[in-house]
């Protein structure tokens, strides 16, 4: 659960819902961020880094399950971060998770860190708006869709320029 926080020490979007808590500090920038105290500017976070986190829940949860995921932008869909399940009365936990988002996903464009946890004594689920620090060009993949972008805009010129000639558009009037 704690692993919904990712952020900066700077304001940051988040919305949770239920009785819980979460919070996470960066190890190698020392970013730290609690989702119940943030307010509502989307998060930079490091292409790389580990997050230490915290989660809690008000009241011992019985049976219980969960799961967190990235909702990354298209169309690359959902990355699943971790799941759990089980039965137990520990109302809190913490650890650290390691991550290295792939250069294969844009910095600077905006996605969402979900989760959700179920448990017999109540629900709890979130969300943390986040953009990866760095530029749109940062990745190959923006390289290339704005070269294949700039190709269709050249070919779609000539195309129309054809068409205008062959239509006598251009044509020379006569003196």
């Amino acid at each position: 659960m704690g692993a919904l926080v990712f952020g900066t020490a700077n304001t940051a979007s988040a919305q949770i819902d239920g009785e819980c808590s979460a919070s996470g500090a960066w190890q190698d920038n020392g970013l730290k961020v609690d989702a119940q105290t943030v307010g509502d500017d989307v998060i930079t976070i490091p292409r790389t880094d580990t997050v230490n986190w915290e989660g809690s829940v008000s009241s011992p949860p019985g049976e219980y399950s969960g799961s967190i995921w990235l909702e990354l932008p298209p169309p690359f869909g959902k990355l699943k971060i971790d799941d759990w399940s089980g039965n137990g009365d520990s109302t809190s936990n913490s650890g650290s998770k390691e991550y290295d988002i792939p250069k294969l996903v844009p910095a600077g464009v905006e996605f969402e860190v979900a989760g959700e946890h179920f448990a017999d004594n109540g629900d709890c689920t979130g969300y943390v708006k986040l953009v990866i620090d760095g530029g749109l060009f940062d990745s190959f993949v923006s390289i290339i869709f704005f070269v294949l972008t700039a190709l269709f805009g050249v070919l779609f010129a000539l195309v129309v320029w054809k068409m205008l000639v062959n239509a006598g558009f251009f044509a020379r009037s006569a003196l």
